[in-house]
């Protein structure tokens, strides 16, 4: 990765439409974008989240870019009501999102931008949940460092692992 220039930025409102389009790209094979589920165990990204994680200080988001085009990006919260919300903790910070674009997959982008969550989250345990079918997310965060939380409902295990990591 030392071949590469990555610089880390915090979001700005211009870039809504690039990091909705890096998510729904990357996640459309595990998540139903922008359109009504009739199935429950699928979630549904809009733009208004992604928005929250740039505009709403509850959120912690950074962007990975290379040169000047955004490879990737990172979005959790350790704020009570997002914790309540994913059945998490007062001592986690919950991982919404980590997402790189396809072209720059396999290059310790995803790996990188995790290295600059975690100074910036203290000592928290940090939390991802993510679907089964998404093998490739599930063997990134295990090579991070993650563990399989097995303390969830069998409704949730059914479709989603749960994994931590202490930080």
């Amino acid at each position: 990765m030392s071949s590469l220039d990555i610089s880390i930025r915090i979001p700005e409102p211009s870039d809504l439409e690039r990091m909705y389009e890096i998510l729904e790209k990357s996640m459309s094979p595990f998540l139903t974008v922008n359109c009504d589920s009739s199935n429950k165990n699928r979630l549904i990204i809009d733009k208004g989240i992604v928005r929250d994680y740039i505009s709403n200080p509850v959120y912690l988001c950074r962007i990975a870019e290379i040169n000047s085009q955004i490879a990737g990006w990172i979005a959790g919260s350790s704020d009570t009501e997002v914790l309540s919300e994913h059945g998490c903790s007062g001592e986690e910070f919950y991982i919404e999102e980590i997402v790189v674009d396809s072209v720059f997959r396999g290059k310790g982008i995803g790996r990188y931008l995790m290295g600059i969550i975690a100074p910036l989250i203290s000592r928290k345990t940090m939390v991802v949940d993510t679907p089964l079918t998404n093998t490739g997310a599930i063997d990134f965060y295990i090579k991070m460092g993650f563990h399989k939380v097995t303390e969830t409902t069998p409704e949730f295990s059914k479709n989603w692992i749960r994994l931590s990591m202490k930080n």
